[in-house]
């Protein structure tokens, strides 16, 4: 099978990346004010584990919301997290098919895990098997995977065998391309990072 993983440069996707080896990965610049960080995450993450990677610039800025974003967040639903982008994984999921397709790929790896689907309903196991659904049914019948849908963050890591150096790289910040220790992103790094710390 012929994959492609959406590689953010964060601790989960870099974790994915480390447990299937892909074989390609991309990272997407869309706008999000983390991006410059992020590819460099990404970029580094994909050397040290020796896999091919491409960038893709595709800004998106004008449809952002929420942490990420220089766009005001005003009219956004009230009950979303505060880095919620509208409709960002099917945006980059959709992206990442399009390249692919035209490359030969079969299948989109993503770095979903468990949690992500308490925050954001782009991080279900529903959204998971409809954009699945989607992807199949149109041209090249891509296929979405999630492996780590059922893992917390520290169990991905543990079960990646991504090694420290490798995490180093990674990048979670929502605000800002140095970490700011206090939004979302980098509050969930802190408590995996003491997980792990505790599971071993």
């Amino acid at each position: 099978m012929n994959r492609v993983l959406l590689l953010s440069g964060g601790l989960d996707s870099t974790a994915v990346a480390a447990m299937v080896r892909p074989e390609h990965c991309v990272h997407v610049d869309y706008g999000q004010i983390p991006a410059e960080a992020e590819l460099r995450a990404a970029a580094q993450v994909a050397v040290d584990l020796g896999l091919p990677f491409t960038s893709l610039a595709v800004p998106a800025g004008q449809v952002g919301a929420g942490l990420m974003s220089a766009e005001a967040a005003d009219g956004l639903p009230v009950d979303v997290s505060p880095e919620w982008w509208p409709f960002r994984n099917q945006l980059l999921i959709t992206l990442a098919a399009a390249w692919a397709v035209q490359r030969g790929f079969e299948v989109v790896i993503i770095g979903t895990v468990a949690s992500d689907g308490a925050r954001h309903a782009d991080g279900t196991r529903d959204f998971l098997t409809r954009i699945d659904d989607l992807l199949a049914v149109q041209e090249g019948h891509l296929r979405v995977e999630a492996p780590a849908a059922g893992m917390s963050s520290a169990e991905l890591i543990t079960t990646s065998g991504v090694t420290d150096a490798v995490l180093g790289w990674t990048h979670s910040c929502h605000r800002a391309n140095f970490p700011c220790g206090a939004c979302p992103g980098c509050v969930k790094r802190q408590e995996v990072l003491q997980q792990l710390d505790r599971l071993r």
